[in-house]
C-alpha cells in the first residue's frame, strides 16, 4: 500500500515561508498564524479561507494569481493547515511552530495571541468550553500566556511567568490542543451532517 506523502512542511519551507511573511506590512508573524489555524481547526465550527486569509495578510492581501510567489507560498500555509488537521484527526499530538528567543527559550505569547485570536472569530461557541467545569482548565494555559502581555497590568497572569513556570505552560497548552479538538468533534460533526453542503475544515492544494 502506498503511503500518503506528509504535508509537514521542512524547516527550508518553513524558512522561505516566514521570509514572506515579514515581508509583508500588517501580516500576522507564523507562529501567531500557527496558533491561529490550530483555533479553527479545532474549534465547534467551520471557517472558511475567504473569512480567515484577511486576518492572517492583515489589509495588504497580496497577488495570488498563477505563477507567483504568493501563490507558492499560500500553497505552504494551505500545507501547514492540513498538517494540524491531519496530526489531530489521527488523534495525536500536534507540536506547534514556536520559536526560540532570548537564549534559545520558547515564550509561546505569539502562538497564543494567534490562537485566542481564532477563539474571536467563534467565541460564543467557545464560551460554553470556557464555562465548562470539567473541560475549561484546557484554556488555561494558553490564556495565560495570551494576557501575560495585555496592556491592563490586572489582566496579566499573577504570579508573573518565570522561565520554568512558562515551560510547565507550554507543556499544559500543547497537551491541550488535541484536548480542545475531542471536545468539539461532536459540534464539528453535527455541522457536517447539514444538508447545506460545506467544505471540511481542511484545504485541498491544486497544482
Amino acid at each position: 500500500m502506498q503511503s500518503t506523502p506528509s504535508t509537514e512542511l521542512t524547516d527550508d519551507q518553513i524558512d522561505q515561508l516566514e521570509d514572506f511573511i515579514d515581508s509583508i506590512d500588517g501580516a500576522m508573524g507564523l507562529e501567531e498564524i500557527d496558533g491561529f489555524f490550530c483555533a479553527l481547526i479545532s474549534g465547534p465550527s467551520v471557517v472558511m479561507p475567504g473569512e480567515y486569509l484577511p486576518y492572517v495578510f492583515g489589509e495588504n492581501l497580496p497577488d495570488i494569481g498563477p505563477g507567483t510567489q504568493a501563490s507558492e507560498m499560500l500553497g505552504l500555509l494551505f500545507r501547514q493547515w492540513n498538517h494540524i488537521a491531519d496530526t489531530l484527526l489521527r488523534d495525536e499530538v500536534y507540536f506547534p511552530l514556536l520559536f526560540e528567543y532570548d537564549g534559545g527559550k520558547c515564550k509561546g505569547n505569539d502562538w497564543a495571541d494567534g490562537y485566542m485570536l481564532g477563539v474571536s472569530l467563534r467565541y460564543e461557541s467557545w464560551a460554553e468550553l470556557m464555562e465548562d467545569e470539567e473541560n475549561g482548565g484546557l484554556m488555561v494555559p494558553v490564556m495565560a500566556l495570551h494576557f501575560e502581555r495585555h496592556e491592563d497590568p490586572e489582566m496579566r497572569p499573577e504570579p508573573p511567568i518565570l522561565d520554568d513556570r512558562r515551560e510547565d505552560i507550554i507543556a499544559h497548552m500543547i497537551a491541550a490542543i488535541l484536548g480542545v479538538y475531542r471536545y468539539f468533534a461532536p459540534d464539528r460533526q453535527r455541522e457536517v451532517r447539514q444538508p447545506i453542503q460545506r467544505q471540511l475544515p481542511k484545504i485541498e492544494i491544486g497544482r
